[in-house]
This record gives C-alpha cells, structure tokens and sequence, in this order.
C-alpha cells in the first residue's frame, strides 16, 4: 500500500532529474572558462528549449499547484511563529530556500535580465546595424573632405572675445596672465 503512494512521488522525483539533466545538457552554453564551475546561465538553444517546456506545461501546472499548496502549510506553520515580528515576511531570510515560488521568481528573474537586460539588446542592436551598414557600403565611395581652416577662424575669434570681455570685467586677473616674449612677436 505505501509503495503505490510513493509511485507519484518518484515520477515527480524522476521527471525533475530528467529535466535538470537535459537543461544542463543541451539547452544551455558552454561554461566561459575551464575554471567555472558551472555553465552560465544563457540559453543555446532557445526553440528546442521552448518546445520542451511546452511538452512539459501541464507537468508544471500539476507540480506548481503542489508547490502552491505546500507554500501555504509552510507559511501557516512559519507565520504563527513570527506572527509577531510585523518587518519580517512569512518566510525571512534563512528560510527563503524552503520557499520554491520564490526561488521560482528569483530563478525568473536571472533569466529575464540575462535575456532581456535593455542595455546588453540595445548593445547588441548597435553592433549588429553597424555591421549591417559596412556590408552596404560601397568601397568605391569616398567620405567627403572637411576643410578645418573654415571652423577655425570663428573659433578663435570667439576665444579672444571672451578673453577680452573676461579681462574687461575681471581687471585684477590681468597680472595673472602668461607674458609674451618680445622674441615671440614677430609679424
């Protein structure tokens, strides 16, 4: 009679050391370095990976309503001890690793920010429509010459104005200017 009822818990048991075996096996990328000691967590395969989770959804479903359930008994029995401590959750540190929805949620949380982190898409986006644009280029065009002398005149006559207007208004400051020599005035 307790061998039927263990029949469920070994599937269960069996299924999540299929899933762990073939995750680690060939949905994700090889570790970085042979110092690692695991692989990262980035996915290689990305179809066969959602074609796999879509075959397993009413596993998941079945399994997180379990977890859901065991979620609550633990919260009932851990919150009538710490009922009392009101800047605590239910489940404090040290005992968040008997809470699987939360490890669920940080464990979604990892894969959302290494697959949907706006700045390492929005870096990715930027090397791949400059690459895309060297591949249209034609070789035979040449970029456009900029004349600098015609920037410079302006720019300089700018500088001496606020140089002179700087000394007009701050007259104490001239003592602290650089004094040409008389060798460097030559016209």
């Amino acid at each position: 009679m307790l061998g039927f009822r263990m029949i469920p818990f070994g599937t269960v048991y069996l299924l999540v050391a299929f899933q762990t075996l073939v995750a680690t096996k060939f949905f994700l990328q090889n570790k970085i370095s042979n110092d690692d000691k695991q692989k990262p967590l980035a996915l290689n395969n990305r179809k066969a990976f959602q074609n796999f989770s879509y075959f397993f959804f009413f596993y998941h479903v079945i399994v997180g309503l379990g977890h859901c359930l065991s979620r609550v008994l633990k919260s009932l029995v851990l919150g009538s001890w710490l009922i009392a401590r009101i800047d605590r959750t239910i489940l404090p540190k040290g005992f968040e690793a008997l809470d699987s929805g939360y490890r669920t949620w940080i464990g979604m949380l990892y894969m959302d920010h290494y697959h949907n982190n706006p700045v390492l898409v929005s870096f990715c986006h930027v090397l791949l429509q400059t690459r895309a644009e060297e591949e249209w280029t034609d070789p035979t065009e040449y970029a456009p010459i900029i004349n600098t002398t015609e920037h410079q005149m302006p720019e300089r006559a700018k500088t001496k104005w606020f140089l002179f207007y700087t000394l007009l208004r701050n007259p104490s400051i001239i003592k602290y200017r650089k004094k040409k020599n008389s060798e460097d005035c030559s016209l």
